[in-house]
């Protein structure tokens, strides 16, 4: 209801003041069974047909449903980029990167490839801050590349105090001196103590993103084998954690 309050006059002005001047009415008729179905297909990722049967239309009704509302959904939920950010928000930023499984590429596989998931996905990388608020989602990359490749092909970090990361960011100690990572075990030798206190001591930190990451694969759309085109991965994405942070209240 939050989101069609502010959904509703951005649909007036983009869609129906056009729609009055040509065209036929709506398959789907009202803003919020047209919200409605878009919500459903982000969270269940059924196929378009399924959803179809909901509302008495077809699949391509409830394809260009989606198409219509996505843009201007982006507008209000999507995350927004900061040009200032609060001191509390720059003392401490964790990142990490989420995969999905995609479908097997025409062209190009070889680049899609995972080797750690043994099968073709896609990746992005999460930066928030210590409360849980998402800041940045970066673009979409292959899943052949490296955590560490991404992070630096991504924009610049925001000057914060410390920087908390997993063990797929290590070597960036070297550009990034105030990150924190896992304690390598060195080989042939176990950890000691005092290192597997520390590790666990950044792990409890950390847990802040794993949980919102699992928020967000709630929405099955993130979650299940990605089955949309790749051009449009990056404002779904966008889309659901924007409605995670609107969730919690950020």
């Amino acid at each position: 209801d939050q989101i069609l309050k502010k959904l509703y006059p951005l649909f007036q002005k983009k869609c129906i003041k056009r729609k009055k001047v040509s065209g036929r009415p709506y398959g789907i008729s009202t803003l919020e069974n047209q919200l409605l179905c878009l919500l459903i297909y982000y969270r269940t990722y059924t196929t378009q047909l399924f959803i179809g049967f909901f509302f008495h239309v077809d699949d391509s009704t409830v394809s260009r449903t989606i198409r219509r509302l996505e843009p201007l959904l982006a507008k209000i939920v999507q995350i927004k980029k900061e040009r200032k950010m609060s001191e509390k928000e720059l003392e401490t930023l964790i990142i990490d990167c989420t995969e999905q499984p995609i479908r097997r590429p025409k062209k190009g596989q070889r680049k899609w490839y995972s080797g750690k998931k043994k099968r073709h996905t896609i990746k992005s990388e999460i930066v928030m801050d210590g409360d849980g608020k998402i800041l940045k989602i970066s673009k979409p990359r292959p899943g052949r590349i490296h955590d560490i490749e991404v992070r630096r092909k991504s924009d610049p970090l925001p000057p914060a105090k410390e920087i908390l990361a997993d063990s797929g960011y290590q070597g960036l100690q070297t550009e990034l001196p105030n990150i924190r990572l896992p304690i390598k075990k060195p080989k042939k030798k176990p950890l000691d103590r005092k290192s597997k206190l520390k590790n666990k001591q950044l792990s409890s930190e950390r847990i802040v993103v794993e949980n919102k990451i699992g928020e967000m694969k709630v929405f099955q759309i993130l979650a299940q084998t990605y089955r949309n085109t790749i051009h449009s991965y990056a404002i779904k994405t966008k889309i659901v954690a924007g409605m995670v942070n609107f969730k919690n209240g950020f």
